[in-house]
């Protein structure tokens, strides 16, 4: 979920229409805005006071076809990013939006059907300051593209103080699901749904500081019917669950945790297993999207290109329907969910590096920042993997796209170690990066990139984009067990001709920058796992390595495409079907760039590998 945050702001905006130019009228003087009202909680004569924990609800104001709704939210804070209560952000917030773009969450839009209504817990996965004002917008787009630009207290803004809430601060963390973040005993409840016979294992601890407080002691029980008579003792060692696996059924767990003043917050949290038929071949997730339109420069594919390009390639497997095996992210707003996952035996996710679902879907919350950063959906890839599925993954992988996206922002300074700089370099090690996808499920303990931002440090190497860093082709790995074992392969990987002949956004001509292309991450890259002592796991197995423009590039000869071969022995349960235990594939650039006869041969010798092959 979107967090608002305290942000510094060195110019004045000023206080004229005519100095921020956002108020937009139609001819006639009618307001372009459409209208959007909060309902919830309901309105209060003077400033109200709101608990940590805030159920904020809207809808239309009046009648309007309102496609998509988006909300902000922060401490009032004045021009300089002072706190300041008596600060008129209303007036701030109509004259010069621009200055709150950024704490604005994404849009959530409501597809084909009539829009508008939506919700948000506020205080359920945000830290708000106690003792002070806020205030919480909602603003709302319609189907022609114009939102809302007029601000008013009361009808799509409110201001609040928020009041101390009793009972220590819970976080609870588990390696699959994410965290969780509970205060008091009127938390919102957590749903997650997973497959049925996957392994849990949750653990907690909880801070009573921010109140000068000290814990006495925790409990939990799964699915106890009366939990105002629950007898169980609170124990300072209670910290976890084991591990613990449903196979079937919903079943909720109930944690508690007691300060010696008696205060309490408590948890709840649904997990509902869920069986999956995995009776289809293929699905294919086109997590991307782009213009319709030709792009001249080739520096990224127009939307039907990219399409065509994958419904060819796909259209090879056994069993493949185009009208029900294509997951559109774009059309549908949002990732499959994890019964649409569970149809198949075998995925293939295509990204984009910005506006991209795959983004939201690995990003890993390091344990240590749970506290500060709110819950991210269910990684439905990882638990696939788990259940024996196959998946080819790839897409824009440059700066903080591909496996980085794992990651947060703060943390994407390359070359990373994803075991212990999961929370950035710099910061304190956190030893549950772990869990992040990239290390658990792919195998790669080191992250860099052809283009993005770097760390400062003794050991880095020269980086250089300009006809040094780039990439120009990859050639297969010729001494990786797993490489050899899979016929059929291409030696090696060309661009297309036209992605670098003379005038192209990639072009290797002297006179074009940056004179090859950049959109890719590399694993495990040797020079840095050398220089900081760092073994491979056992399971990272390189596919295809870079070539980089020059020979003297830290990066040439660092692996671009990787095997996933951490449950290549699970053999999928099936309900119909044939399934096969197999390696997975992930390449760290975008294929539509390449020459479509290896692209190809890769699909050829994957769905071969897979047992999807066409006759």
């Amino acid at each position: 979920m979107h967090r608002g945050l305290i942000f510094i702001i060195s110019t004045l905006c000023l206080v004229s229409l005519a100095g921020c130019g956002d108020n937009v009228v139609r001819p006639g003087g009618a307001p372009a805005d459409p209208s959007i009202f909060i309902i919830s909680p309901a309105v209060s004569s003077s400033i109200p006071t709101y608990p940590a924990y805030i159920d904020f609800g809207w809808q239309p104001h009046e009648e309007c076809d309102i496609k998509c709704t988006r909300y902000l939210w922060s401490e009032i804070v004045d021009t300089s990013g002072i706190y300041s209560p008596g600060f008129d952000f209303i007036r701030d917030l109509n004259e010069c939006g621009w200055r709150y773009e950024n704490l604005w969450s994404e849009w959530e839009c409501a597809g084909r059907e009539p829009g508008g209504s939506g919700s948000f817990i506020l205080g359920d996965d945000e830290e708000l300051q106690l003792g002070r004002y806020h205030f919480f917008a909602v603003q709302a787009m319609d189907r022609t593209g114009n939102v809302t630009t007029t601000f008013t207290k009361n009808i799509n803004v409110r201001n609040f103080m928020v009041k101390a809430m009793g009972g220590p601060f819970l976080k609870i963390y588990e390696p699959l699901l994410g965290g969780f973040r509970f205060l008091g005993t009127s938390s919102n409840p957590a749903l997650k749904k997973i497959p049925q016979g996957i392994a849990l294992e949750f653990r907690w601890e909880a801070d009573a500081s921010s109140y000068f407080g000290e814990i006495e002691g925790y409990r939990y029980g799964w699915d106890i019917g009366d939990i105002e008579s629950w007898e169980s003792p609170f124990l300072p060692g209670t910290l976890s669950t084991g591990p613990v696996t449903f196979n079937s059924g919903i079943h909720t767990l109930y944690i508690e945790v007691v300060d010696k003043a008696g205060n309490m917050s408590s948890a709840r949290i649904t997990v509902e297993a869920i069986p999956w038929q995995m009776d289809r071949n293929l699905l294919w997730v086109d997590d991307f999207a782009s213009v319709n339109y030709p792009i001249p420069n080739y520096s990224w594919p127009p939307e039907y290109e990219h399409d065509s390009f994958w419904l060819d390639i796909c259209s090879s497997a056994a069993g493949f329907d185009p009208s029900v095996d294509v997951f559109d992210c774009d059309e549908r707003y949002s990732p499959p969910d994890i019964e649409t996952i569970g149809r198949y035996k075998n995925l293939i996710w295509t990204y984009a590096y910005t506006q991209s679902f795959w983004n939201k879907i690995v990003l890993f919350i390091p344990e240590s920042m749970i506290s500060t950063a709110a819950s991210s959906e269910t990684n439905v890839i990882s638990l696939f993997l788990r259940k024996g599925g196959h998946v080819w993954t790839l897409g824009r992988s440059d700066r903080g796209g591909g496996l980085a996206a794992v990651l947060g922002t703060r943390a994407q300074n390359f070359p990373l170690r994803l075991a212990t700089e999961s929370a950035g370099v710099g910061y304190p090690a956190d030893g549950s990066g772990v869990d992040g996808m990239a290390y658990r499920d792919y195998c790669v303990s080191i992250l860099d990139k052809v283009q993005g931002t770097f760390r400062e440090h003794a050991w880095m190497p020269l980086r250089h984009l300009e006809h040094y860093d780039v990439f120009r082709y990859a050639t297969i790995d010729e001494f990786d067990p797993v490489t050899l074992s899979i016929p059929g392969l291409p030696g090696r990987l060309d661009l297309r001709e036209e992605i670098s002949s003379p005038g192209s956004f990639f072009s290797f001509d002297t006179l074009s920058s940056p004179g090859g292309f950049t959109y890719v991450e590399v694993y495990d890259p040797p020079y840095w796992m050398d220089a900081t002592a760092i073994a491979s796991q056992h399971c990272f197995h390189p596919a295809y390595l870079m070539r980089a423009a020059d020979e003297a590039s830290a990066l040439n000869g660092c692996p671009v495409a990787i095997w996933i071969s951490r449950y290549e022995d699970i053999l999928p349960e099936v309900t119909s079907g044939i399934a096969v235990a197999a390696p997975s594939l992930h390449f760290g650039f975008p294929l539509w760039f390449f020459r479509q006869s290896s692209v190809d041969s890769i699909a050829t010798a994957l769905f071969d590998l897979w047992g999807i092959g066409e006759e």
